[in-house]
């Protein structure tokens, strides 16, 4: 897989000391404006973060381009355009893959030298995407996060408008002097599959930086201290946002557990909230 950097796809280098120029050949123009992501009701929100796409045409690699892009391509005539969607791993501009947990969109467009053509893909989860959880959304009675010491924070489920992002419930975590620390873990412990390929997503809002990362578990089923790897942190932000962690290096690289938690940890030095909504975990 080449590198996920954002590229341009072609570049003429010309020498100041030819006489004869070459012929000019005029590209192709494929329009990405904007995409969309649809979920089944039983996959939870249709929230995303798709910040790029990776564009292939008849199969050959083109580059990773930030949306909204208009692609030039050198080809002409009938071509099968194929895009994948790209997101901030662990939310780090710098570190962009295409999703593994999205459809590729494919369309077939007859190129023509100098013409635009717009294409708005539609992705989805695949087939064989699992869901860990299902009660993410905070809208049962189910509850996907337990507090644990050195927890102090008061924490509830709150369906206050302002303060939920979709459906009518989300994750509340009010921080204050004397409940300054907020330690969190997942309520079901998760067996980390042999692919390794094991990501979460979350929509969160937040006055101070949050950690997340994985707590293993040990053959006794007790949480191990030390390993507690950080994977990932969110900073504040007075807007929802969608993040997406990769999870896997981490379990990777304590693969002498099987099982582990997911973790969550902030402190404030004065009042402040955290909300949570939408955790989806996700492994293939």
């Amino acid at each position: 897989m080449p590198n996920a950097l954002r590229l341009m796809p072609y570049a003429l280098v010309l020498s100041s000391c030819s006489l004869i120029q070459p012929p000019t050949t005029i590209p192709s123009y494929i329009r990405v404006q904007s995409c969309t992501v649809t979920a089944t009701p039983s996959q939870g929100t249709a929230s995303s973060n798709v910040t790029d796409v990776w564009v292939d045409d008849n199969s050959n690699y083109i580059g990773i381009f930030q949306i909204p892009v208009s692609v030039p391509i050198l080809q002409t005539g009938p071509n099968t355009i194929s895009l994948q969607a790209v997101v901030e791993e662990d939310g780090i501009a710098s570190e962009l893959l295409p999703y593994p947990f999205y459809t590729t969109y494919t369309k077939n467009v007859n190129l023509q030298p100098g013409k635009l053509d717009t294409i708005n893909p539609v992705f989805g989860y695949t087939s064989i995407t699992n869901f860990g959880w299902t009660a993410g959304d905070f809208e049962s009675s189910d509850n996907v996060l337990k507090t644990k010491a050195p927890n102090t924070a008061n924490t509830l489920i709150t369906n206050i408008k302002d303060s939920v992002f979709g459906g009518l419930r989300s994750f509340e975590v009010d921080l204050s002097a004397g409940h300054d620390t907020f330690n969190a873990l997942s309520f079901f412990p998760f067996t980390a599959p042999a692919s390794y390929v094991v990501w979460l997503e979350m929509n969160y809002k937040t006055d101070v930086p949050m950690d997340i990362g994985v707590n293993m578990i040990d053959p006794a089923g007790a949480l191990t201290s030390p390993p507690a790897e950080f994977v990932s942190g969110v900073n504040p932000t007075s807007k929802w946002k969608k993040v997406y962690i990769n999870l896997g290096p981490a379990l990777q690289y304590y693969n002498q557990y099987q099982d582990f938690y997911i973790y969550f940890y902030a402190q404030a030095s004065g009042n402040a909230h955290i909300f949570i909504d939408n955790l989806k975990l996700l492994y293939l």
